[in-house]
């Protein structure tokens, strides 16, 4: 059984020409996605900004040990101790804890394909490609589907696990008086791991029991934790205690619900923790404007993929010459990247100068500066050209 298979082929520029239209017209469709894109996240940043100020105005605190019914439906921000009555059981483990959560993890020992390739060009404008394909074995916390690999019938993965990860959630925690819903429970982070121990492996169903030993402060399903086999796993057990807890949602009864603001836009923050009003909605406006730059520069990215797309046939026909190709590829990465930026600049702007006038009409000053720079780099170039 080879672990590492190599395939070379080849592509005539007939073809290499042909994919680059389908690319081509590919890259249409992902630069009006990218636009869109860029225009609704500036739309939702500013919504989300606005209704946090509006809830950071609004929210109201109160004690945790008493629910005033004239704070139905209000927004409202609670700091205490949460607790359970029941515990939560794992049915195969026979886990049982009294915690907010109780989550069975597990990792499977499975086949991993790596896929790489490199691309010679070829005098003529065809294409030369070696791809390797290896194959490692891995602990993954989730099933790799074998199907689709390039060796699939010497790597297999089985099709299921024997044991597969479950949470279970507390329906009876609360937070003083207040009940605590799975969904504010599933905000919270803080799981503990825990220990493995051989009481508790004499406990587990005896249909497992004799598969599984104890390794470290995990439960190995398997012959042997030095040597795994394809399809053994590893379980452990994560556990989420009772403790201190801050919430800001609406009141409903004697519960939480997302409180909507007046511009639709849905509140509900959860930490663990004494955290006051002022810094949970500090802490919520800095996630807000991390989100809104990470998808500015994935719609910037996408708009250059898309750019070098659109170009990809004219790059292509160049591919007879390898080497003018190449140049005709660099020049049009760096069209594709100022490209990329003014419009990109231009479609922030256009959407704050619907949500945000000024600063929209500084973004367009600098797209603007930008297409000039462009236009002088570019008549410089010609003349040097030409000299």
């Amino acid at each position: 059984m080879a672990n590492v298979i190599t395939e070379l082929t080849n592509q005539s520029i007939f073809g290499r020409i042909g994919n680059s239209i389908v690319g081509m017209l590919f890259g249409f469709l992902l630069l009006i996605g990218s636009i869109i894109l860029l225009f609704w996240n500036e739309g939702r940043a500013v919504a989300t900004a606005k209704s946090l100020r509006e809830g950071a105005a609004t929210v109201i605190d109160v004690p945790a040990d008493n629910v005033d019914s004239a704070n139905e439906s209000k927004l409202i921000h609670v700091t205490g101790e949460t607790s359970v009555t029941d515990p939560l059981q794992d049915p195969i483990f026979n886990v049982s804890e009294k915690a907010l959560r109780l989550r069975r993890n597990i990792e499977v020992y499975v086949w991993k394909e790596k896929k790489e390739s490199k691309s010679r060009d070829k005098i003529g404008g065809g294409k030369e490609t070696t791809t390797t394909y290896s194959y490692e074995k891995v602990w993954s916390p989730d099933l790799i589907k074998s199907s689709s690999f390039k060796s699939a019938e010497d790597h297999q993965n089985p099709a299921r696990v024997e044991i597969p990860k479950k949470e279970f959630v507390a329906t009876d925690a609360t937070l003083g008086q207040f009940r605590l819903t799975p969904q504010i429970i599933g905000k919270v982070s803080g799981d503990e791991t825990l220990e493995a121990t051989n009481d508790q492996l004499s406990q587990v169903l005896e249909k497992f029991r004799s598969k599984l030993k104890i390794d470290g402060n995990q439960y190995y399903l398997g012959t042997d934790p030095g040597n795994p086999e394809i399809g053994d796993e590893k379980i452990s057990f994560g556990v989420l205690r009772p403790g201190t807890l801050s919430v800001v949602a609406a009141q409903t009864k004697q519960s939480f619900t997302p409180y909507l603001t007046t511009n639709e836009r849905e509140i509900e923050l959860v930490e663990t923790g004494n955290i006051s009003a002022a810094q949970m909605f500090a802490h919520a406006q800095a996630a807000n404007r991390t989100l809104t730059w990470i998808l500015r520069v994935v719609g910037f990215a996408a708009m250059f993929f898309a750019g070098m797309l659109v170009l990809g046939p004219i790059s292509a026909m160049a591919r007879i010459l390898p080497f003018l190709g190449s140049l005709v590829e660099l020049g049009f990465a760096i069209v594709s990247f100022f490209l990329s930026a003014i419009v990109s600049l231009l479609v922030i702007a256009v959407a704050w100068i619907v949500y945000r006038p000024l600063l929209g009409i500084a973004l367009i000053v600098i797209a603007i500066a930008c297409i000039v720079m462009l236009k002088r780099l570019h008549t410089k170039h010609v003349a040097t050209a030409a000299a």
